[in-house]
Formats: structure tokens, C-alpha cells, sequence
């Protein structure tokens, strides 16, 4: 996995990290772009946020938020607003 932001706040103690701005997330071939990213290995949880999209082959999403449990391997999408997610698919 590849992270790359503008900005990013790393807190020594807790492992935590906040990245801002232009978010990029990188996995083989998903990638994702927001413009927030918490990340605490501790709580072993992430959460994008802002303008998320993502991307593979097939698929392109458009979501205000995603959260990811490590743990339990659950993920969370969802819109702010009650707005729906957008999903596009080519197959």
C-alpha cells in the first residue's frame, strides 16, 4: 500500500496519522483519492473522508465517506445527506 498526501500529522505516541489533502491510496490495482485519511493502527481503523473516489478495471465510486475495520475486515460507504453512493461499473 502507498499513501501519499500534501499534508500529513504523525503522532509518535498513539501511531495515529491524519493526511489532508489530495489523499492518495494505491493497493495493486484499487486506488483511492480523498482529501482526509485518519489512520490509528491501534484502533486498527481508517477513515476516508472528503470527496472520496475510488477506482479499479471495472469500477469508479463516488462517496463522502469509507471506513475500514481491520479487525473485523468490515467497510463502511456512505453519503452525507442521506445522498446516495454512486457506483459505475463496465463490463
Amino acid at each position: 500500500i502507498t499513501i501519499t498526501s500534501d499534508f500529513a500529522d504523525y503522532n509518535k505516541s498513539t501511531v495515529e496519522t491524519i493526511f489532508n489533502k489530495n489523499v492518495k491510496i494505491n493497493y495493486i490495482n484499487h486506488k483511492v483519492e480523498s482529501e482526509k485519511l485518519y489512520l490509528s493502527f491501534e484502533d486498527k481503523l481508517a477513515k476516508i473522508n472528503d470527496n472520496v473516489v475510488y477506482k479499479n478495471e471495472d469500477t469508479k465510486m463516488y462517496a463522502d465517506n469509507i471506513e475500514i475495520d481491520f479487525k473485523t475486515k468490515n467497510t463502511k460507504i456512505s453519503m452525507n445527506n442521506n445522498e446516495k453512493v454512486l457506483i459505475k461499473s463496465t463490463y
